[in-house]
């Protein structure tokens, strides 16, 4: 088996291809676009932040049809627990133009279960003509990739929760999920393989009502001797874990209020159940109006104190300023 990167989605036929041009109820279409000229796929994080896979890297990006430079000195590849580098890279825009109005995305905190249904959205090539080989006596299809790619959804389902995927000098941690030929046990009605162009591309689950970003594609694998640029049911897709990076990810790309930390102390966390919190993208928690929204007492307290460092800062200067 192979592994090259993941590129485009392909669907098995044009009957299980989805007639919505967006998954039904979807929020965050937009927060999944490419680099630019027609580059591999990128995710938005929100607040000013990029994440795809490492083997895409840096690059000029497009998100509401505005192409935005990268910030080559905030990038961060993602590390495992011991050390070594997954195939998963973040980096932030850079902020000399009015960033992408578009929202935060949900991460999630548990790995994919599975059986697990997920929609994939990428920008790999397309589904073209069925080709035939003979094979050790057997009739074999597949279907061929087209020459140009586009943004398209479909869906698959989990087959493996986890595991660690070698690549390059790069060992990610990954969930796997197969292209199930129709009527099988695991087949999905829009169910889809990752082809070229599909590497940085968004696997979303929903989660009681909540869509989250539960992996980010990276390779796939096939059959070494079937024809390339092609698909065959039983090829796999594998995404990087979410789950597993979710910490790093936090760390790197999240403002004060929405990092799900209690940045201030006040036993609060994030927008809006910090009071010091004007939105999910505020870089701090601190009420700045705790003065003016506190009790009598405490606000008696703090012009006290106010008033003594303001006398204390007088005395010093006047004797700063006493000639010797």
């Amino acid at each position: 088996m192979g592994q090259p990167s993941a590129l485009a989605l392909v669907f098995g036929s044009p009957a299980s291809e989805p007639d919505e041009v967006r998954p039904p109820n979807f929020p965050y279409w937009e927060s999944v676009s490419q680099h630019r000229f027609g580059g591999p796929s990128v995710l938005y994080l929100g607040a000013g932040w990029v994440l795809t896979a490492r083997h895409v890297g840096l690059g000029e990006v497009v998100f509401e049809d505005k192409t935005y430079l990268p910030n080559f000195r905030s990038r961060h590849p993602l590390l495992n627990a011991n050390g070594t580098g997954a195939d998963v890279v973040v980096f932030k825009l850079e902020a000399d133009v009015a960033l992408p109005d578009l929202p935060i995305l949900p991460l999630a905190s548990d790995p994919p279960r599975p059986g697990e249904e997920l929609v994939l959205i990428g920008f790999g090539r397309l589904r073209g003509k069925v080709i035939e080989w003979r094979e050790k006596g057997r009739t074999e299809f597949r279907f061929e990739w087209s020459e140009a790619g586009a943004k398209r959804w479909g869906t698959n389902r989990v087959v493996a929760k986890g595991g660690m995927l070698p690549q390059r000098s790069w060992l990610t941690h990954v969930f796997s999920f197969n292209f199930d030929e129709p009527g099988s046990e695991n087949t999905t009605r829009f169910e889809a393989q990752a082809t070229v162009g599909d590497s940085g591309g968004a696997v979303f689950v929903e989660r009681n009502g909540e869509w989250q970003l539960v992996g980010v594609m990276i390779s796939i694998s096939r059959h070494t001797a079937t024809p390339g640029a092609t698909t065959q049911y039983g090829d796999v897709t594998y995404a990087a874990d979410i789950a597993s990076y979710r910490a790093e990810i936090l760390r790197w790309t999240r403002p004060k209020c929405s990092n799900e930390e209690d940045d201030d102390g006040d036993g609060e966390i994030d927008f809006p159940a910090d009071p010091g919190c004007s939105s999910r993208f505020d870089t701090d928690e601190r009420d700045t109006g705790w003065m003016a929204s506190g009790s009598g007492p405490l606000r008696a307290l703090a012009v006290f104190g106010a008033g003594i460092l303001c006398c204390a800062a007088a005395y010093w200067t006047f004797r700063a300023r006493k000639p010797l």
